[in-house]
């Protein structure tokens, strides 16, 4: 488990302890090609004794980790090193949150950035707020044609803090941005919640936006933008061939969020809210990879029913809340429907017919 506050201390100690406004955790395996962009987003002088950025080299056998000694090199009080054997992307989290000493925390992957001229507005809202979990904008860039596309929380009332039961209850625009590239969490919340990331596998970056949630109650949406995610990288584990060959782990990952709903029945009726949407759309995209991005059209309606079997000994209810779109997916797959055409449709149809998708 992640270390919580000792017995002996508390939390005026605990945010004693805390030396910075943020930190930030970037978890690095042979991206020396990447790396420099990423840790140059950072730099930006009245800022430097208000952020901390831990590089966690996870085993790293390129140039990866002399790239990280330069920077902190020159600039020690923003970068430290955290060297360690390599155990995957959530372990590099776990052993960050440990060394954290920001009053925030978030994670940024190594081939992504930060919107380097927002960081100040950002950081002087942190110092601000007390809320549990901050929602940001985040960008994406493709990496072959440039394309940007924005991602916004919307419907929400920017910069005002939410008990999390009001914020789960102004649906799903709100929660847009709900997710690992948008969320920023209170270092001391996210270690009371005894959050310890799956280590090895993919997917766990859905854990990193559910799991810290049994301890949420309160959160803030800022309107601005932070995170620059990379996509279009044939290595990203959202590329096509990669998501349906790590199907074991994202069944993983939704197992252990259907858990996380089972088990832990007093917390909040937001929390459970979020938790089950956060659960029910991750299984709904595990329905889309097995029948519709699977060319094994036949294997891929076998794979979706028995999982879907098997979470439903679970929590049945979770389940019932994707009993339409699984017919949909499984009329699709039965269609011939391929990935691109499903994306494509979707581009075409009212944006209320979407949110249907979604309800």
């Amino acid at each position: 488990m992640t270390p919580t506050i000792a017995d002996n201390d508390n939390k005026e100690t605990h945010y004693r302890k805390m030396k910075k406004t943020l930190t930030v955790a970037i978890p690095c395996y042979n991206v020396e090609w990447c790396l420099e962009k990423c840790l140059n987003s950072f730099i930006t002088e009245p800022l430097l004794d208000n952020l901390e950025v831990l590089v966690v080299n996870d085993g790293s056998t390129d140039k990866t980790e002399m790239i990280a000694e330069r920077y902190a090199k020159k600039h020690p009080s923003l970068f430290t090193i955290i060297s360690k054997p390599n155990g995957g992307h959530g372990s590099a989290i776990n052993a960050a949150i440990k060394k954290a000493k920001g009053k925030y925390f978030k994670a940024v992957d190594s081939d992504d950035w930060v919107a380097t001229e927002n960081l100040p507005a950002f950081l002087k809202e942190l110092s601000k707020t007390e809320a549990d979990a901050i929602i940001t904008h985040y960008q994406t860039e493709d990496m072959e044609n440039g394309e940007r596309k924005d991602y916004m929380t919307d419907d929400v009332v920017h910069n005002k803090l939410y008990s999390l039961d009001e914020y789960a209850a102004l649906g799903e625009n709100a929660l847009n941005c709900s997710t690992y590239h948008g969320l920023t969490y209170k270092t001391l919340t996210y270690r009371e919640s005894e959050t310890e990331l799956s280590e090895g596998i993919f997917y766990e970056d859905h854990e990193y936006a559910t799991l810290p949630f049994i301890k949420v109650k309160t959160i803030q949406p800022l309107n601005m933008f932070i995170y620059q995610y990379l996509v279009g990288n044939e290595n990203q584990s959202v590329a096509e061939h990669k998501q349906i060959s790590q199907l074991g782990h994202l069944e993983q990952v939704i197992k252990r969020l259907f858990l996380c709903h089972k088990e832990n029945p007093e917390i909040s009726q937001g929390a459970r809210s979020y938790i089950a949407w956060k659960t029910t759309e991750l299984l709904v995209s595990y329905y889309v990879i097995a029948m519709i991005k699977n060319p094994d059209r036949r294997s891929g309606r076998t794979i979706a029913k028995r999982f879907r079997d098997e979470m439903k000994s679970l929590e049945t209810a979770l389940i019932r809340k994707t009993d339409r779109r699984y017919k949909l997916v499984l009329t699709m797959n039965r269609l011939g429907f391929t990935a691109k055409r499903l994306q494509n449709i979707k581009r075409r149809i009212p944006h209320a017919l979407v949110k249907k998708w979604h309800g």
